[in-house]
Order: structure tokens, then sequence, then C-alpha cells
């Protein structure tokens, strides 16, 4: 055999191990209940964490916006690490705006003598996270 031919035969076999032998295949016929799912497992998590959050909070003589300054700039930060930076700025905004917009109606259900009133919003402004 020649050296060329030689060289060929050795490249055609796959010499690859799969890294991820047992990799399990997830139906996606069922993506929609499948994400809808998890957020209401995450969400369920969310709240219990943060109700422990919030009990651990009135342990400490810190003022509560202190307290929560430092909580949410820990968790801004986890996120601004592990996703996309487009990713984070949407989340960011979005929250921010979500949060800013419940506590508008909370505080316009509670107090009607202030006399607020809500803000029309186009369609493309009324996105909701979860």
């Amino acid at each position: 055999m020649t050296k060329n031919k030689k060289h060929k035969e050795k490249y055609k076999k796959n010499n690859v191990d799969a890294l991820k032998k047992d990799l399990n295949n997830f139906n996606t016929d069922d993506t929609e209940n499948f994400e809808e799912n998890e957020r209401e497992m995450v969400n369920k998590y969310a709240r219990e964490l943060f109700a422990d959050v919030e009990k651990y909070s009135k342990k400490l003589r810190m003022t509560p916006s202190y307290f929560y300054y430092h909580m949410l700039y820990h968790l801004k930060q986890v996120v601004a690490f592990n996703v996309f930076y487009g990713d984070y700025k949407n989340i960011n905004n979005y929250t921010t705006d979500e949060i800013a917009k419940n506590q508008g109606e909370m505080i316009q259900n509670l107090f009607p003598e202030l006399g607020l009133v809500k803000k029309k919003n186009p369609d493309n402004k009324s996105k909701k996270l979860h």
C-alpha cells in the first residue's frame, strides 16, 4: 500500500467516543406543557426560598433596605455571570417594569383615596415573564 492510501484508511475509522453516553432524549412534542410545569416548579421554589429569606431578614438589626440591597446585588451578579448579557438586560428590565406595575396596582387598590389612575399600556409593553 502506498503511504497516501494508509493515511486515508487510518482516518476512515471513527475513533471518537461519545462524551454523554447516557443522554436522555426528551419528548419535544409537549414543549408548552413541559415549560409551564417547570415554570410552576420554579415559582413555587422561589416563593418558599424567599419566604425563608424574609424570615431571616427579620432576625437581623440591619435595615430591610440594606439587607435587600445586598441580596439583590448578589442575585443579579449570579444571573449576569450565568446568562447571555442580552438575556440579563431583558430579565432585569421586564422584572423591574412588572414589579413597578404590580406595586402600583396594589397601592391603587389599598389606597383608593389617593385617586391614582392606571396608565394605558400598549400591547407590546404587556409582556409577562411568569
